[in-house]
């Protein structure tokens, strides 16, 4: 079990943490010399006959407060410590404000100093506690009496700590391994050595992770939870991590980074997310913010979904974009700070971490959300499916950090595509989209008669005109590999589709072939063609283009066009002088030819590259005689 303290500066976290494991959690020495918690620290307390409990020690000084929001935003069980002589105090009021806006269920509170004030004086520090967490909406909240100095009221409640320990329910380990990291450090002997609390999952020594957003390959040499050797961590341990990689090195990793399964890495500068606003303040549309998320912050643009600004007490969604890509799931616990003021304007979870980029409504954006706020991750994506009519199963699984077969069993619903683009679809949607598909197939084949058929792309942007490409490539996946749709180079077609000219090609290749049989040797030149045919030229040589593509003519210039049958008469005269003069010469082909140096030269060239004649020096061969 993992536990954050949280409160004022100076109320006695530090003291209170030390009294119940016996560790000085402020490492630096700046926070010995000043008595003041700077950075979080941390703490354990073990017992040999149950599981271990690990303290987390939050800085209380509102100038600090983004090292208290790395500490608490993945943390489940809370204590609020408030001291006795001064009562909740402004950084109490705002520390619960950040723990009650991002939905930390168990909040329980520690009245600390009780020898330094009378009685009564802790009877009202109670009464004011209770209260204020009554407001928060943590009315069953235990409150605890302690003084760290001498011990009173301490071993009650490590008592109570270890028994509800004992008792709490194990976090599950569902998911991937997902670990936010809050510190690095190095270790002589060990190395690169990160520490964090585990999300989700688990992981062992010697498992590959990667480490986002820089996507950095890691392995795991050794693990320590809760301070103690381990074989492996799992979801809710607070563990050290050593790791290393061929890239991996202190310089390259900070806090705000995590470290997770290869699977789930896809950084993301675009959040949505449903906020609740803190009391006092006022979210505006557009406004420059910081977005904390695990134990990374950075500045982003808040967008209101819903239009306008939000006051205090309000809630609704809200998209945010970022400067820098962030490592996020649904799920995962936000808070918005101003950038100005530095105060909690809103937190809340994100509910989508990779936002569409299509466009609609703002009707059926808040709608969607709305599905996907569904803790359930099945219940939402049946709501999704029935709104959408499909869903992009891969990026909705990594989303939710749950494996796609395990949403999808049972489901009355189809999956198209390939292990790349698995789309869910109902079975309406997934029999719309095939037909969508097979009418456009046959209508390009119906106007492009002479064409193999249109590439992938070509076809979807038709069929989608550049919207839902995912769900269609997805379609036109199944139908491939069930053979409805044939693929052959870079076109994709019928079955039953052969290309064929076009009646207007049939016409013209009509008035072409008598006048190439009687031009023999020398065939016109292309622009003769444009006189005789009457087209212009870029007509006529995209339809000498398309005799070429066919076989009806062969190219063997730019400007000149044969019949195959040419092409062999002009190989047999080849193999003919070859016989007589041991080979021949470009001159003696001429001559042979009569069809002009020029073109002689030309034809020669063609009947090289196509291996018809070898080339030794001035003389030539037929290709086969010199095998």
């Amino acid at each position: 079990m993992i536990v954050a303290l949280a409160g004022h500066v100076d109320h006695g976290k530090t003291a209170l943490i030390r009294a119940l494991t016996g560790v000085e959690t402020d490492r630096l020495a700046e926070e010995q010399r000043r008595g003041m918690t700077i950075d979080l620290g941390f703490a354990y307390l073990h017992q040999p006959d149950g599981p271990s409990i690990g303290f987390v020690d939050v800085p209380g000084h509102e100038r600090f407060l983004p090292n208290m929001l790395a500490g608490v935003l993945g943390i489940d069980s809370i204590l609020l410590v408030v001291a006795a002589d001064d009562g909740p105090m402004p950084q109490t009021v705002e520390h619960l404000s950040v723990l009650q806006l991002t939905g930390v269920a168990e909040i329980n509170a520690v009245i600390t100093k009780i020898d330094a004030v009378d009685p009564a004086r802790v009877d009202a520090a109670t009464e004011e506690t209770r209260a204020l967490l009554t407001r928060a909406g943590y009315a069953d909240a235990i409150l605890h009496h302690v003084n760290s100095l001498n011990g009173n009221g301490i071993p009650a409640l490590r008592a109570k700590l270890l028994e509800h320990a004992r008792v709490s329910q194990t976090r599950a380990v569902g998911g991937q391994f997902r670990l936010a990291i809050d510190r690095r450090f190095t270790l002589p002997g060990i190395g690169l050595v990160v520490t964090g609390t585990v999300v989700s999952g688990r992981a062992a020594v010697g498992d590959s992770l990667l480490l986002t957003p820089p996507r950095l390959a890691a392995r795991i040499r050794t693990i320590h939870v809760q301070d103690r050797p381990a074989d492996f961590a799992a979801a809710g341990d607070r563990c050290a991590l050593a790791i290393t990689g061929p890239r991996i090195e202190a310089a390259r990793v900070r806090r705000g980074h995590w470290l997770i399964a290869p699977e789930l890495h896809a950084p993301t500068t675009t959040l949505d997310l449903f906020l609740t606003i803190a009391e006092g303040q006022r979210l505006r549309h557009g406004r420059g913010t910081q977005l904390h998320l695990g134990a990374a912050h950075g500045p982003a643009r808040a967008l209101v979904l819903a239009g306008g600004d939000m006051d205090a007490g309000t809630e609704g969604f809200v998209r945010v974009a970022l400067t820098q890509p962030i490592a996020a799931l649904h799920g995962d616990r936000v808070a918005l700070r101003d950038d100005g003021s530095g105060r909690i304007v809103a937190g809340g979870l994100v509910i989508d971490p990779f936002p569409s980029e299509r466009r609609g409504a703002r009707t059926q954006l808040l709608a969607r959300l709305t599905a996907l706020r569904e803790t359930d991750p099945r219940a939402a994506l049946t709501k999704i499916l029935a709104m959408d009519g499909s869903a992009d199963l891969l990026r909705f699984a990594r989303a939710r950090n749950v494996a796609p077969d395990d949403l999808i069993d049972g489901m009355a619903a189809r999956v198209l595509g390939d292990a790349g683009n698995r789309v869910l679809v109902s079975a309406a949607a997934a029999e719309l989209w095939r037909g969508r598909l097979l009418e456009e197939l046959t209508t390009w084949h119906a106007t492009h008669p002479d064409s193999a058929g249109p590439g992938q792309i070509a076809l979807l942007r038709q069929v989608t005109g550049g919207a839902d490409l995912a769900i269609a490539e997805a379609a036109l996946m199944d139908l491939l590999a069930a053979g409805v749709i044939k693929r052959s180079g870079t076109s994709v077609h019928l079955p039953t589709h052969a290309p064929r000219l076009s009646d207007a090609d049939e016409a013209i290749w009509a008035r072409l072939e008598p006048r190439l049989r009687e031009a023999a040797l020398r065939p016109p030149r292309v622009r003769e063609w444009v006189e005789e045919l009457g087209l212009s030229l870029p007509n006529t040589e995209a339809i000498l283009e398309r005799l070429h593509r066919f076989g009806r003519l062969l190219r063997v210039a730019p400007n000149r066009y044969f019949l195959p049958e040419t092409i062999a008469a002009f190989i047999n005269i080849a193999a003919e002088l070859a016989q007589t003069h041991d080979g021949f010469t470009a001159g003696e082909f001429n001559k042979r030819t009569g069809i002009g140096r020029n073109l002689a030269i030309e034809v020669l060239e063609y009947l090289d590259r196509t291996g018809a004649t070898l080339r030794m020096g001035e003389v030539r061969h037929p290709a086969d005689a010199r095998s």
